[in-house]
C-alpha cells in the first residue's frame, strides 16, 4: 500500500486556503476543512458542548443550544489562560476528526487529501 498524501492548507485570514482547498476539491481531492469540524463539534448537540459547558457555564451557550461564539469569542481573546482552555480541549477533538475522515477518504495514489485550517499546537 503506498502512502497517502495529504496536503495542509495554513495561513491567516483572506490568505486563500479556502480558494486553494476548492481547487483540490474540483481536481478530485478529499478536502478535510477543520473549521467546519470546529463548528460541528460546538453545534447543538456537538460533541463539544457538554466540556464548553463545564469549563466556561451556561453563559456561553446560545439560545440555539451552539456555542455562543459571540460571547466565548469576547472570553478567549481577553484572557489568554481561558483561550487556552478551550484550545485545549478543541484542537485533539478536531485533529481526532480530521484523522478519521482522512483515514475513511477512497484511496487512490490520484485522489489527494487536502486538510484546511488544520489546527496548529499551541505553546
Amino acid at each position: 500500500m503506498s502512502p497517502r498524501l495529504v496536503v495542509g492548507l495554513t495561513g491567516g485570514i483572506g490568505s486563500g486556503k479556502s480558494a486553494a482547498a476548492d481547487e483540490f476539491g474540483r481536481l478530485g481531492a478529499t478536502v478535510v476543512d477543520t473549521d467546519a469540524i470546529a463548528h460541528e463539534l460546538t453545534a447543538a448537540d456537538g460533541a463539544a458542548l457538554p466540556h464548553i459547558k463545564g469549563l466556561f457555564g451556561e453563559a456561553f451557550i446560545a439560545p440555539s443550544g451552539a456555542m455562543d461564539r459571540d460571547a466565548m469569542r469576547a472570553r478567549v481573546f481577553g484572557d489568554p489562560a481561558a483561550k487556552r482552555a478551550l484550545e485545549a480541549l478543541l484542537h485533539p477533538m478536531i485533529r481526532a476528526e480530521s484523522e478519521r475522515r482522512i483515514a475513511a477518504a477512497p484511496s487512490s495514489r490520484s485522489r489527494p487529501r487536502a486538510r484546511r485550517g488544520a489546527p496548529r499546537p499551541t505553546t
